[in-house]
């Protein structure tokens, strides 16, 4: 059963259960937009509140909590000593003081960089999060959405093993990119739930039936028309759209797809914009 999620906007959840059609943009009312507005009910902080604070630190997964997102998104890699650690990149040079690749280096090594002054030296404390680390700031707390970067029956089982230790494997969201790692993540956190990260519009099926709860379809894909959109919600899963900066333009263009979930970069705008359009809605 696929969970749901508390979000300020789910008191109208009931009144949009019965919405199943995608409205075109150009027709999409105002009641249309509210009710859309209201089926959002998983606000994921896109690598943390990352227009607010370094991006895939601790910092920014703290904004996320602060501001009320119910999830927050950090990418996954190992180091060379072969831990668990939050970066986007693979590289080290966009977003600390390193240089090269990140898993070339121990998790201690890449402890001492500055992973916060090239988003302003106000926090030149920050240092790239463990797993461990980001785990056990969220519990209990907000959504944990892990973004698997690398594929594989041992990473995936230490990935497991550190959520199982130190997080929530109720309140962890599991990004899979591949069938495969959907199918053994099912049995090593049967718990949680499964975001698929699918790599083409013609993988939604085969994720779905490989039993995610929830897919991603990049707005992209949407620009020659609703059909990837349709063809999720042909399967019966939920449907994921990233968003960024969360101002009103551009959420009302992802609003016209009836997401279940949608991401952002600025959590806080995100949700302020969703209010603001549901309440603009009763007018």
């Amino acid at each position: 059963m696929y969970h749901i999620f508390y979000h300020p906007l789910t008191p109208l959840l009931s009144i949009i259960l019965a919405i199943g059609s995608i409205v075109p943009a150009s027709h999409a009312s105002n009641e249309d937009l509210g009710i859309a507005a209201a089926r959002v009910t998983q606000i994921i902080a896109h690598r943390g509140a990352s227009a607010e604070r370094p991006e895939c630190t601790l910092a920014s997964a703290k904004r996320a909590i602060e501001v009320g997102a119910t999830a927050t998104e950090v990418d996954v890699r190992t180091s060379k000593d072969g831990r668990l650690f939050i970066l986007h990149d693979a590289t080290l040079e966009r977003t600390t003081n390193g240089e090269g690749l990140a898993s070339a280096l121990t998790l201690a090594e890449l402890q001492k960089l500055d992973a916060g002054s090239h988003f302003d030296k106000r926090f030149q404390n920050e240092r790239i999060p463990s797993l461990i680390e980001m785990a056990e700031l969220c519990r209990g707390k907000i959504d944990l959405l892990l973004d698997l970067k690398e594929q594989g029956n041992d990473y995936d089982r230490k990935v497991a093993t550190v959520i199982r230790e130190y997080g929530d494997p109720a309140k962890t969201v599991v990004g899979v990119r591949s069938v495969e790692q959907a199918i053994r993540f099912r049995e090593l956190l049967p718990e949680a739930k499964q975001l698929g990260l699918i790599p083409t519009v013609e993988d939604v099926e085969a994720f779905a039936n490989a039993g995610v709860e929830i897919i991603r379809i990049w707005p992209k894909w949407l620009d020659d028309g609703d059909v990837p959109v349709k063809r999720v919600r042909a399967t019966g899963k939920k449907l994921h759209l990233n968003g960024g900066t969360g101002e009103w333009e551009e959420t009302v263009a992802l609003l016209v797809h009836n997401p279940d979930s949608l991401g952002g970069d600025d959590p806080q705008k995100l949700l302020a914009t969703l209010r603001r359009i549901a309440s603009e809605s009763k007018r």
